[in-house]
């Protein structure tokens, strides 16, 4: 497992190679290209993950006995060799700065890879669910990565958020990837921005600040080019429409992060980087895997990735016990919806533009029935 570093986001990025390999880890692993890796019978043993130990130790030079998975040369990436479909739970996650406590899940993505057939199919899924975390009761789904951290329970945050995943949709949890919302607004800053065709003006007056207030923003229609701090208000604001036009704007954004990663053609820096990802993202993935997936990952066809978003058709407005606005999970159109999408059935297709590239989402026939308003 990749371990926060003790220097924070500032120490991380101080290099650039550093940072160029956290924008190749960010770019595949939210899209799902890069976050998993099942070994198919008689292909060797099996790769294990990395475990660094990060007191009184340099962060971004750890020893050579905490590598367990050697990493290869800078050359040719390993090629892919799993068949499975796999699923990874993907979260951007609200640290604040000085607080003292664990953050939340700000961001909860769902990623079913059919390595096959070389698609992906993404579901984001709203912070506010209400849904049962195992161990801790009722409460909204992105808590379950604060409990996880607070309690100190085997495999923290990650591993209750999984828990929590699989218990309420009824759908196994393979691997997992965190992303740290500041390293977030580097890594794009990095990259030279992201240009993103907004559909709406977007308007917050109550946009959270780093002081523990609130700001306003202001982001006009149309055609943007985005630096971090931006894209990150454009993925966060919802005081203007709501949570699941918030989760669409995430998707947008995300695949705007792979086409410019993958327009500077940096991916064949990432062997000899991606040892060093440190607190651009946690992930349970060892290093060669990650580097095979990235390696299919700059294979993938755009219209090969569906979209969808546990939207209003699949929630009620629930108060909760104490008096929080939460959303109430219709579970059984969600479970459906995720076996007619993780299943592969044919969509009628729209695109989204994230700038450069046009992406595809996915529109359903019978848009009466539930669960079928994805994202658009």
């Amino acid at each position: 497992m990749i371990r926060e570093p003790a220097g924070g986001c500032s120490s991380l990025l101080s290099r650039i190679d550093r940072i160029i390999s956290s924008i190749l880890a960010l770019a595949f692993l939210i899209t799902g290209f890069q976050t998993g890796y099942r070994l198919t019978q008689g292909a060797g043993p099996a790769l294990r993950p990395i475990e660094w130990s990060m007191r009184g130790e340099d962060p971004l030079h750890p020893p050579e006995a905490a590598l367990e998975t050697p990493v290869p040369a800078r050359g040719p990436l390993p090629v892919w060799g799993g068949t499975e479909p796999f699923n990874v739970l993907i979260m951007g996650l609200d640290q604040r700065p000085g607080s003292g406590l664990p953050g939340r899940a700000d961001v909860i993505m769902m990623a079913r890879i059919d390595p096959l057939q070389e698609s992906v199919v993404l579901l984001s899924i709203p912070r506010d669910l209400w849904v049962e975390i195992p161990g801790r009761g009722e409460n909204r789904v992105n808590s379950a990565y604060f409990y996880g951290e607070f309690d100190g329970a085997p495999g923290g945050g990650p591993e209750l958020m999984k828990r929590t995943i699989e218990h309420n949709f009824d759908v196994a949890i393979d691997y997992y990837g965190t992303l740290d919302f500041e390293c977030f607004k580097r890594i794009i800053d990095i990259l030279g921005g992201i240009t993103v065709e907004v559909p709406e003006d977007i308007r917050d007056d109550l946009y959270p600040d780093d002081n523990y207030g609130y700001m306003r923003i202001f982001i006009p229609a149309g055609r943007q080019h985005m630096d971090g701090e931006t894209a990150l208000q454009y993925v966060r604001a919802r005081h203007q429409t709501n949570d699941f036009s918030r989760m669409r704007r995430q998707q947008q954004v995300l695949l705007a992060v792979r086409e410019k990663a993958l327009r500077l053609d940096i991916i064949l820096s990432l062997p000899e980087l991606v040892p060093v990802l440190g607190k651009a993202f946690s992930t349970d993935l060892d290093v060669q895997r990650l580097l095979a997936l990235a390696n299919l990952g700059a294979q993938v066809d755009p219209e090969s990735i569906e979209m969808y978003v546990v939207d209003e058709s699949l929630t009620i407005p629930y108060v909760s016990p104490d008096g929080a606005q939460v959303l109430l999970p219709r579970m059984e159109q969600i479970r459906a919806l995720l076996d007619r999408a993780f299943d592969g059935e044919s969509p009628v297709v729209e695109t989204l533009s994230s700038g450069q590239t046009e992406v595809q989402v996915v529109v359903r026939a019978d848009a009466s029935r539930p669960g079928l308003a994805l994202a658009a």
